[in-house]
Protein backbone atom coordinates (compact mmCIF):
# COMPACT_ATOMS: atom_id res chain seq x y z
CA UNK A 1 0.00 0.00 0.00
CA UNK A 2 1.13 3.43 -0.98
CA UNK A 3 0.78 6.47 1.22
CA UNK A 4 -0.06 9.28 -0.66
CA UNK A 5 0.16 13.02 0.63
CA UNK A 6 -2.22 15.43 -1.36
CA UNK A 7 -0.96 18.57 -2.86
CA UNK A 8 0.08 21.50 -0.34
CA UNK A 9 2.60 24.68 -0.10
CA UNK A 10 5.38 24.71 1.82
CA UNK A 11 8.51 27.00 3.28
CA UNK A 12 11.13 26.68 1.01
CA UNK A 13 13.59 25.16 3.54
CA UNK A 14 10.55 23.28 4.88
CA UNK A 15 10.10 21.46 1.82
CA UNK A 16 14.00 20.92 1.16
CA UNK A 17 14.15 19.65 4.66
CA UNK A 18 11.01 17.11 3.75
CA UNK A 19 12.65 15.57 0.96
CA UNK A 20 15.35 13.77 3.09
CA UNK A 21 13.04 13.35 5.82
CA UNK A 22 10.83 11.12 3.74
CA UNK A 23 14.03 9.14 2.65
CA UNK A 24 14.80 8.56 6.51
CA UNK A 25 10.86 7.37 6.98
CA UNK A 26 10.59 5.19 4.35
CA UNK A 27 14.09 3.95 5.08
CA UNK A 28 12.51 3.12 8.75
CA UNK A 29 9.19 1.84 7.79
CA UNK A 30 9.22 0.66 4.48
CA UNK A 31 6.46 2.18 3.33
CA UNK A 32 6.23 3.92 -0.38
CA UNK A 33 4.91 7.47 -0.63
CA UNK A 34 3.86 9.87 -3.16
CA UNK A 35 3.35 13.22 -2.26
CA UNK A 36 2.57 16.70 -4.11
CA UNK A 37 3.73 20.05 -3.23
CA UNK A 38 4.17 23.61 -4.08
CA UNK A 39 6.51 26.50 -3.21
CA UNK A 40 5.52 29.18 -0.92
CA UNK A 41 6.60 32.26 -0.68
CA UNK A 42 8.23 32.41 -4.24
CA UNK A 43 11.83 31.62 -4.33
CA UNK A 44 15.25 31.12 -5.86
CA UNK A 45 16.17 27.51 -5.48
CA UNK A 46 20.28 27.11 -6.50
CA UNK A 47 22.15 23.67 -7.40
CA UNK A 48 24.51 22.20 -4.12
CA UNK A 49 27.55 23.26 -5.62
CA UNK A 50 26.43 26.83 -7.16
CA UNK A 51 27.39 30.10 -5.78
CA UNK A 52 24.35 32.82 -4.64
CA UNK A 53 26.60 35.29 -6.21
CA UNK A 54 26.98 34.19 -9.49
CA UNK A 55 23.77 32.93 -9.65
CA UNK A 56 21.38 35.42 -8.43
CA UNK A 57 21.01 39.31 -8.52
CA UNK A 58 20.69 40.18 -4.97
CA UNK A 59 19.29 43.42 -5.20
CA UNK A 60 16.45 42.25 -7.13
CA UNK A 61 15.33 38.82 -5.20
CA UNK A 62 15.20 41.65 -1.76
CA UNK A 63 13.25 44.12 -3.89
CA UNK A 64 11.25 40.88 -5.10
CA UNK A 65 10.85 39.40 -1.09
CA UNK A 66 12.10 36.36 -2.41
CA UNK A 67 13.54 33.30 -0.87
CA UNK A 68 16.87 31.94 -1.87
CA UNK A 69 17.11 28.57 -0.90
CA UNK A 70 19.94 25.70 -1.67
CA UNK A 71 18.84 21.66 -1.99
CA UNK A 72 21.15 19.25 -1.53
CA UNK A 73 21.45 17.95 -5.03
CA UNK A 74 23.59 19.38 -8.39
CA UNK A 75 22.27 21.05 -11.09
CA UNK A 76 21.24 24.62 -11.91
CA UNK A 77 18.97 27.66 -10.69
CA UNK A 78 15.21 27.61 -10.90
CA UNK A 79 12.57 30.46 -10.09
CA UNK A 80 10.20 28.68 -8.83
CA UNK A 81 6.44 30.74 -7.85
CA UNK A 82 3.32 29.75 -5.71
CA UNK A 83 1.53 29.19 -8.63
CA UNK A 84 3.78 28.19 -11.64
CA UNK A 85 5.00 24.67 -10.39
CA UNK A 86 3.70 21.45 -9.32
CA UNK A 87 6.50 19.63 -7.50
CA UNK A 88 5.98 16.01 -7.33
CA UNK A 89 7.96 13.30 -5.22
CA UNK A 90 7.94 9.45 -4.84
CA UNK A 91 10.06 7.44 -2.18
CA UNK A 92 10.58 3.81 -1.37
CA UNK A 93 12.71 1.14 -0.71
CA UNK A 94 14.56 0.25 -3.27
CA UNK A 95 13.61 -3.15 -4.11
CA UNK A 96 10.23 -1.43 -5.13
CA UNK A 97 11.47 -0.26 -8.47
CA UNK A 98 13.60 -1.50 -11.50
CA UNK A 99 17.49 -1.12 -11.72
CA UNK A 100 17.34 0.41 -14.94
CA UNK A 101 16.84 4.01 -14.46
CA UNK A 102 15.35 4.36 -17.78
CA UNK A 103 12.65 1.68 -17.11
CA UNK A 104 11.63 4.16 -14.62
CA UNK A 105 11.79 6.90 -15.80
CA UNK A 106 10.15 5.79 -19.10
CA UNK A 107 7.17 4.18 -16.47
CA UNK A 108 6.48 7.44 -14.35
CA UNK A 109 6.88 9.80 -16.81
CA UNK A 110 4.43 7.94 -19.58
CA UNK A 111 1.94 7.83 -16.77
CA UNK A 112 1.87 11.30 -15.92
CA UNK A 113 1.72 12.19 -19.67
CA UNK A 114 -1.08 9.94 -20.62
CA UNK A 115 -2.96 12.06 -17.53
CA UNK A 116 -2.14 15.32 -18.60
CA UNK A 117 -3.85 14.56 -22.39
CA UNK A 118 -6.90 14.03 -20.67
CA UNK A 119 -6.14 18.00 -20.06
CA UNK A 120 -5.48 18.68 -23.35
CA UNK A 121 -2.07 18.41 -23.36
CA UNK A 122 -0.42 16.54 -25.92
CA UNK A 123 3.08 14.89 -24.00
CA UNK A 124 5.07 12.05 -24.07
CA UNK A 125 8.46 11.30 -22.24
CA UNK A 126 11.11 11.63 -23.56
CA UNK A 127 14.26 10.01 -22.62
CA UNK A 128 15.88 9.82 -19.85
CA UNK A 129 13.97 11.80 -17.80
CA UNK A 130 12.20 14.60 -19.26
CA UNK A 131 8.04 15.00 -20.56
CA UNK A 132 7.93 17.43 -24.07
CA UNK A 133 5.14 18.56 -26.04
CA UNK A 134 5.64 19.67 -29.56
CA UNK A 135 6.04 23.35 -27.88
CA UNK A 136 9.16 22.03 -25.72
CA UNK A 137 10.17 20.58 -22.03
CA UNK A 138 6.84 20.74 -19.63
CA UNK A 139 8.71 18.69 -16.61
CA UNK A 140 11.86 16.97 -15.84
CA UNK A 141 12.79 14.81 -13.13
CA UNK A 142 15.64 13.47 -11.17
CA UNK A 143 16.82 10.10 -9.34
CA UNK A 144 18.66 9.88 -6.06
CA UNK A 145 19.26 6.22 -4.54
CA UNK A 146 20.23 6.82 -0.46
CA UNK A 147 20.79 3.96 1.87
CA UNK A 148 18.47 1.69 0.17
CA UNK A 149 15.90 4.01 -0.51
CA UNK A 150 15.22 5.47 -4.06
CA UNK A 151 13.63 8.76 -4.63
CA UNK A 152 12.62 10.33 -7.59
CA UNK A 153 11.37 13.98 -7.83
CA UNK A 154 10.28 16.40 -10.58
CA UNK A 155 8.42 19.55 -11.60
CA UNK A 156 5.57 20.22 -13.81
CA UNK A 157 5.60 23.93 -15.45
CA UNK A 158 2.18 25.79 -15.11
CA UNK A 159 2.84 28.42 -16.33
CA UNK A 160 6.34 30.47 -16.77
CA UNK A 161 6.79 34.08 -16.88
CA UNK A 162 10.75 34.00 -18.48
CA UNK A 163 11.45 38.04 -18.20
CA UNK A 164 10.95 38.26 -14.56
CA UNK A 165 12.45 34.86 -14.32
CA UNK A 166 15.72 36.13 -15.94
CA UNK A 167 15.58 39.47 -13.99
CA UNK A 168 16.17 37.75 -10.87
CA UNK A 169 18.72 34.35 -11.92
CA UNK A 170 20.68 36.40 -14.52
CA UNK A 171 21.99 39.75 -13.63
CA UNK A 172 23.42 42.18 -16.26
CA UNK A 173 22.32 43.37 -19.23
CA UNK A 174 23.81 40.91 -20.80
CA UNK A 175 22.21 38.38 -19.58
CA UNK A 176 18.65 39.58 -19.86
CA UNK A 177 18.60 40.30 -23.21
CA UNK A 178 15.69 39.01 -25.92
CA UNK A 179 18.17 36.64 -27.35
CA UNK A 180 18.29 34.83 -23.54
CA UNK A 181 14.55 34.88 -23.09
CA UNK A 182 13.63 33.42 -26.90
CA UNK A 183 15.97 30.40 -26.56
CA UNK A 184 14.55 29.65 -23.28
CA UNK A 185 10.71 29.70 -24.90
CA UNK A 186 11.57 28.14 -27.80
CA UNK A 187 12.72 25.07 -25.56
CA UNK A 188 9.88 25.41 -22.43
CA UNK A 189 6.74 25.31 -22.56
CA UNK A 190 3.59 25.05 -19.63
CA UNK A 191 0.14 23.51 -18.94
CA UNK A 192 -1.19 27.32 -19.45
CA UNK A 193 0.61 27.74 -22.54
CA UNK A 194 -1.58 24.92 -24.24
CA UNK A 195 -4.51 24.07 -22.29
CA UNK A 196 -7.01 26.16 -20.46
CA UNK A 197 -6.81 23.37 -17.43
CA UNK A 198 -6.81 25.21 -13.80
CA UNK A 199 -4.14 24.49 -11.98
CA UNK A 200 -6.33 22.33 -9.24
CA UNK A 201 -7.13 20.44 -12.66
CA UNK A 202 -3.34 19.77 -12.86
CA UNK A 203 -2.72 18.80 -9.61
CA UNK A 204 -5.44 16.20 -10.46
CA UNK A 205 -4.20 15.08 -13.39
CA UNK A 206 -0.95 14.62 -12.07
CA UNK A 207 -1.88 12.77 -9.07
CA UNK A 208 -3.75 10.60 -11.42
CA UNK A 209 -0.50 10.08 -13.56
CA UNK A 210 1.42 8.83 -10.27
CA UNK A 211 -1.50 6.87 -8.24
CA UNK A 212 -1.93 4.55 -11.60
CA UNK A 213 -2.38 1.46 -11.09
CA UNK A 214 -1.10 1.40 -7.48
CA UNK A 215 -3.26 0.46 -3.89
CA UNK A 216 -2.81 3.79 -2.14
CA UNK A 217 -4.52 5.27 1.33
CA UNK A 218 -4.48 9.12 1.73
CA UNK A 219 -2.33 10.28 4.34
CA UNK A 220 -1.00 13.33 5.77
CA UNK A 221 2.66 13.82 7.24
CA UNK A 222 3.17 11.85 10.53
CA UNK A 223 4.48 14.22 13.52
CA UNK A 224 7.93 12.72 13.36
CA UNK A 225 8.30 13.76 9.34
CA UNK A 226 7.26 17.14 9.97
CA UNK A 227 9.87 17.39 13.14
CA UNK A 228 12.42 16.02 11.11
CA UNK A 229 12.02 18.60 8.43
CA UNK A 230 11.45 21.27 10.77
CA UNK A 231 15.09 20.17 12.11
CA UNK A 232 16.04 20.26 8.52
CA UNK A 233 14.53 23.85 7.84
CA UNK A 234 16.76 24.87 10.53
CA UNK A 235 19.44 24.02 8.38
CA UNK A 236 18.86 24.60 5.16
CA UNK A 237 18.09 28.23 6.02
CA UNK A 238 21.89 28.75 7.92
CA UNK A 239 23.72 31.32 6.61
CA UNK A 240 26.63 28.91 6.83
CA UNK A 241 24.61 26.41 4.27
CA UNK A 242 23.34 29.15 1.69
CA UNK A 243 26.71 30.69 1.66
CA UNK A 244 28.96 27.95 1.60
CA UNK A 245 32.18 27.71 -0.15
Amino acid sequence: MTRFIPFQHYNPYFKTGLNKALIESVRESSEKIIFLSGWKPDCVNIGYSQKIEEEVDLNEVKERDLVVVRRQGGGGTTYLTEDGEITWGIVGPEENFPEDVNMIYQDICGKIASELEKIGIKAEHEPINDIVTEEGKISGATLKREDGVVYIGGTLLYKTNPYEMFQVLTPGEEKIADKKIEKFEDRVSSIKEESDASFEDTVEALKKGLLKGKKFSRSELKDSEVERAEELADKYSSEEWLYRE
